[in-house]
């Protein structure tokens, strides 16, 4: 199978998890009830809902650009991501609310036993789906599909700890603190809800940037800048100007070249061959899947010109 074709496979994986736990949260959540477990249940629904879209989307970011997109449709991904990150906030805001009213009115009812058996079904289909996605990430190094495999592993650590939760509400249960087990449910919903709120808020700020076409991650900007350098080594070069983002899966490299006033073109070979020797470099280091790296070179001898087109600098 290609890069594509296990794309695809993961991303139904994905989708039809996402709904088949989704469904089951809610179904226990109503039954038990428990808003906590109902929380778990809309977060694979939202991840359904997004997986469906994300197959359309995989499908887009590789069809050519056209007359209305003529960069092509790679802020789709992105774009989708942001939505997501989105959802879960307002989810999570909605949940945050109920949960302290219930709080400051008395508490709910709930049968833990029944919680547990929810949280091990949960977690085991979330470890199954975790474990097969980072496998597919690893062979093709897609972004899309590395980022699914963290999702489902955050949602498998989440239905663990409501497990853990609901196990000691089972263990106190007859005992001197049972009048605090109506309790339990909103108060572990408020404990989801504050510890996993920097997983949407970093999705919403990393993707915000990305459609505002910002720099990548100051990790991949180090390295990227330290491959750069190795590659030109023993270039001619006056001076040069090394711009780059990234948007979904696509990283662009827009690089302005000064070349020395007593360079000599001989011929157009000699700039591809300083082109196809940064490209080498950069693509056999950064992305498994070449096409996901675009690169711009612009030479030049005119430094009035590349003063103008680098005014920041």
């Amino acid at each position: 199978m290609n890069n594509h074709q296990l794309e695809q496979l993961a991303l139904h994986l994905s989708m039809w998890g996402a709904l088949s736990l989704a469904l089951l949260g809610i179904a226990f959540g109503l039954f038990v009830p428990s808003e906590a477990i109902m929380l778990d249940g809309f977060f694979s629904f939202i991840s359904f809902v997004i997986a469906g879209i994300s197959l359309w989307v995989a499908w887009l970011v590789k069809q050519p650009d056209n007359e209305y997109f003529q960069f092509g449709y790679a802020s789709f991904e992105p774009l989708i991501n942001l939505i997501k990150g989105l959802l879960i906030v307002i989810l999570s805001i909605f949940a945050l609310c109920s949960a302290i009213d219930a709080l400051l009115h008395g508490g709910r009812v709930l049968d833990a036993g029944i919680a547990v058996q929810y949280s091990a079904i949960a977690a085991a289909c979330c470890l199954a789906i975790t474990i097969t996605q980072f496998g597919i990430a690893k062979k093709t190094g897609l972004p899309m599909v590395r980022v699914d495999a963290k999702n489902w592993f955050i949602d498998g650590i989440l239905s663990l700890s409501i497990g853990f939760a609901f196990i000691i509400v089972g263990l106190i249960e007859g005992s001197q603190w049972s009048r605090f087990i109506p309790y339990a449910d909103p108060t572990i919903v408020t404990a989801i809800v504050i510890l996993t709120s920097p997983i949407p808020i970093r999705i919403i700020l990393d993707n915000i940037r990305q459609l505002l076409l910002g720099s990548p991650q100051s990790a991949m900007r180090q390295q990227i800048e330290q491959l750069f350098q190795s590659a030109i080594e023993g270039v001619p070069c006056t001076k040069k100007m090394l711009r780059m983002t990234q948007i979904g899966r696509y990283l662009y490299l827009h690089i302005y070249w000064l070349l020395p006033e007593n360079f000599e073109l001989t011929s157009v070979r000699q700039l591809d061959l300083i082109r196809e020797k940064i490209e080498v470099v950069l693509k056999q280091e950064l992305y498994k899947n070449h096409s996901d790296l675009n690169i711009d070179i612009i030479f030049t001898q005119n430094e009035q010109w590349f003063q103008e087109m680098n005014p920041q600098k």
